[in-house]
């Protein structure tokens, strides 16, 4: 579905609901542009994951999953060796302490390292679930309380997964009444177009959207795939962006078309700005002149060498990971104890170390967002700290939260309670069900495999080769469509290319095969199963 205003009030305030009357990249846009805080949880089958939504920006998301667990999701991405993964998850576990903060502690990550991973890791998890066809969500009444820094753009965020994941099933019906009509960039989108992050081929689709034309006229003007630019055009209608030309009455202000990059898709995890929070009012205190004006930029007499900013990045990234999970008295340093005078001077010294004006530079420029969210949060709990009142209920909760730690590990309400699946080890069995002869298991072990982690094209290259192993006479046809989706996806999947050249090559289509075989051969090196499949190719065409 291609929304309207209506619709996505109508979504945001819904209490659940089905993932086939309301598409996952529907949903997250209606909860952002209403901007809602809560949890989402949605299900499929046994696949569970709960989204945390704060002012309608995607913070945190847990699922049910094994490899999407933080360890296990370095690992498969070659950013921390198997061994130190169990050995910090013990260090971890025995100790209470998330992973990340003991990665940090034995060298093996650098705190800056550690959020980008923590980015990706948590863009990884929401992007699966534009893959989900059927479903369920529901909106849950739970208290949060986030503790994660972490913020996902959800324009770009529907982007990518629309374009990358979405099923053609479903993009064809959404823009199927766009067909014919003349198109149009909105004026005032939800969400400004210029923000978004586009790859040079998806800016050739907005430039020629300025002309208004119609679906066969930007193939014509873009020359690129029929598929691409449906894919690109319902994502883009999904935020707003895009919409029938005849809709608009008036185009209220020229519309500027943000400049191509190059970005990998890692890039829907970049962090959102956040909207300057009013600073609480203190009572007895005498603000300091950081609450009462806005400084000017801190000249910087001169760019910062590579090492200066790397420890000052680190330093930065260290508090900016932990700030959301402490109080105001852990977040500013100070004891229980500490009278207005020492409150006013570790607050002094907070503000001094993360005033984001000192991080303008263009050196420093990255670190700026992070700061400013830090010295914002400092800004609050010098708020808090410097009422009388609302110290002595902080000073009770600390007490309270004491006296329950004592009694034993507290609940995690937001967890998912099952036990974690995981889809290596159904591939695994799959491997040795296919090496068995067992092909009709194998697919069941692939299919649960696939389902669990979409975007790993080695699961859906076996599974279509072991749909095709079980019934050659009639799934070739089928098999085939999923290694091309397969390598759509993954397009390091050489897999895929070898298992379509295999299927061309047992069709009899010879050209084919050759064509995919000799293309799996420059993928798979120093793998011989392609080398050894095209010899066998040409072998018979001998004959």
């Amino acid at each position: 579905m291609i929304p309207t205003a209506e619709q996505l009030l109508a979504i945001s305030q819904r209490g659940e609901g089905t993932l086939e009357e309301v598409p996952f990249g529907v949903l997250l846009q209606a909860l952002a542009v209403h901007g809602r805080t809560l949890v989402v949880e949605v299900r499929r089958r046994q696949l569970a994951k709960k989204i945390v939504l704060e002012g309608g920006v995607t913070i945190d998301c847990r699922s049910n999953l094994a490899h999407e667990t933080l360890g296990r999701f370095m690992v498969a991405a070659g950013k921390l060796g198997a061994e130190d993964f169990h050995a910090g998850l013990a260090r971890s576990t025995a100790r209470g302490v998330p992973l990340g903060e003991v990665l940090i502690e034995q060298g093996l990550v650098s705190p800056t390292e550690l959020f980008k991973i923590l980015q990706q890791n948590l863009a990884k998890k929401l992007l699966d679930l534009f893959t989900w066809r059927e479903g369920e969500f529901r909106m849950l009444p739970e208290v949060i309380h986030p503790a994660s820094p972490l913020k996902v753009k959800t324009p770009q965020l529907v982007i990518t997964g629309i374009t990358r994941f979405a099923a053609q099933e479903e993009v064809d019906a959404a823009v199927g009444p766009l067909v014919g009509r003349p198109l149009a960039l909105h004026p005032s989108p939800p969400f400004p177009l210029v923000e978004l992050r586009l790859s040079p081929r998806q800016a050739l689709l907005t430039e020629a959207l300025g002309r208004r034309p119609r679906m066969d006229e930007l193939a014509a003007a873009t020359g690129l795939p029929y598929d691409e630019i449906t894919r690109l055009l319902y994502a883009l209608a999904v935020i707003g962006v895009v919409v029938p030309a005849d809709q608009l009455r008036s185009v209220a202000a020229p519309i500027t078309i943000p400049p191509a990059t190059s970005q990998p898709a890692a890039a829907v995890a970049a962090n959102t700005a956040a909207s300057p929070a009013p600073v609480p009012a203190a009572s007895g205190a005498t603000p300091s002149a950081a609450l009462l004006s806005t400084p000017e930029p801190a000249v910087v007499p001169m760019a910062a060498s590579p090492a200066e900013i790397e420890r000052l990045g680190n330093e930065v990234m260290q508090a900016y990971l932990s700030f959301r999970k402490q109080d105001p008295f852990d977040l500013l340093g100070l004891p229980e104890e500490a009278a207005l005078p020492q409150i006013d001077q570790s607050f002094l010294a907070f503000a001094e170390r993360y005033a984001p004006w000192k991080f303008t530079a263009p050196d420093l420029a990255a670190l700026e967002e992070r700061t400013r969210d830090l010295f914002l949060a400092g800004a609050r709990a010098y708020g808090l700290l410097a009422d009388r009142e609302q110290r002595e209920t902080l000073l009770f909760r600390r007490k309270t939260l004491r006296e329950e730690r004592a009694r034993g590990p507290a609940t995690d309400h937001f967890a998912i309670k099952t036990d974690l699946l995981d889809p290596e080890v159904q591939y695994r069995k799959g491997r040795a069900a296919m090496d068995g002869g067992r092909h009709r298991e194998a697919v069941q072990l692939f299919e649960f495999a696939a389902d669990c982690d979409p975007q790993n094209g080695l699961y859906r290259a076996e599974l279509a080769w072991a749909r095709f192993r079980l019934s050659p006479s009639t799934a070739s046809r089928r098999s085939l469509a999923e290694l091309d989706e397969a390598l759509r996806i993954d397009p390091r999947c050489g897999l895929a290319v070898f298992y379509a050249g295999e299927i061309h090559r047992e069709l009899g289509n010879a050209q084919e095969a050759e064509i995919r075989l000799q293309k799996a051969i420059r993928m798979m090196a120093p793998d011989r199963r392609p080398i050894e499949a095209l010899k066998a190719l040409q072998t018979r065409k001998k004959r």
